[in-house]
């Protein structure tokens, strides 16, 4: 059982990696696996034959990657367990932003059908993990590139697509989480990076930063 336990747990892996670079637009590819994964390149080609076998994606050597109907509903399933997991850990369990992702990548592979839907009736149905993906992977996604701002709009950090430790802690200390109003008032001349303000606050970040925060418009209040 250890052993089978393992194996799902790295096929899942490999079906989440592969859903989360496809939908980034740019295409999968065994590079972008391996970098994703940190794992040796060759790794990842014996993994994605198997994969194919199992039929589970459709591949060919130095061609593109792609989920099958039954990759791609397994992927959005554990993509699923993830995100709650993540709002276990952190609205239950009080666990740092910055860690979530990482505790959650545990145990997304451990959760029944009977104890996910616990989790999700136990949270009262989040529609979005901590970090703004939304719990239903087929939800639309009305959001923008925060690059793609209005400059003097107030707008929403609405999702990070980058989760990693060191990217969360510092948006963290800067109180740009998902949730904030930032107002974008101009750029810098020389990097082009984004000036906001934020809670009468001045914020400066870099393109690359900036590419990964999507924003959304502020929702408006119910007329009394």
């Amino acid at each position: 059982m250890p052993q089978h336990q393992a194996v799902t747990g790295a096929v899942e892996e490999y079906l989440e990696a592969i859903h989360r670079l496809a939908s980034t637009g740019e295409g999968t590819s065994t590079t972008g696996l391996a970098d994703h994964l940190s794992v040796r390149p060759a790794s990842v080609t014996g993994m994605l034959k198997r994969l194919a076998d199992l039929g589970l994606i459709t591949y060919q050597p130095y061609g593109s990657i792609g989920l099958t109907p039954e990759g791609d509903r397994r992927a959005r399933a554990v993509i699923r367990r993830h995100r709650l997991a993540e709002r276990l850990l952190s609205d239950l369990l009080g666990v740092p932003l910055d860690r979530v992702h990482e505790e959650a990548c545990r145990l997304e592979h451990a959760l029944s059908p009977d104890l996910e839907t616990r989790i999700a009736q136990k949270l009262g149905k989040p529609l979005a993990c901590p970090h703004g993906h939304p719990i239903n992977t087929r939800a639309s996604d009305r959001t923008v590139c925060l690059l793609d701002a209005p400059r003097g709009r107030p707008v929403v950090i609405a999702r990070l697509e980058d989760e990693s430790p060191e990217v969360v802690r510092y948006l963290a200390n800067q109180e740009l989480l998902p949730g904030a109003t930032v107002t974008v008032t101009g750029r810098e001349p020389r990097d082009g990076g984004m000036i906001l303000e934020a809670a009468g606050e001045r914020h400066t970040i870099g393109v690359g930063l900036a590419a990964s925060i999507r924003v959304s418009r502020p929702r408006r209040s119910a007329q009394p």
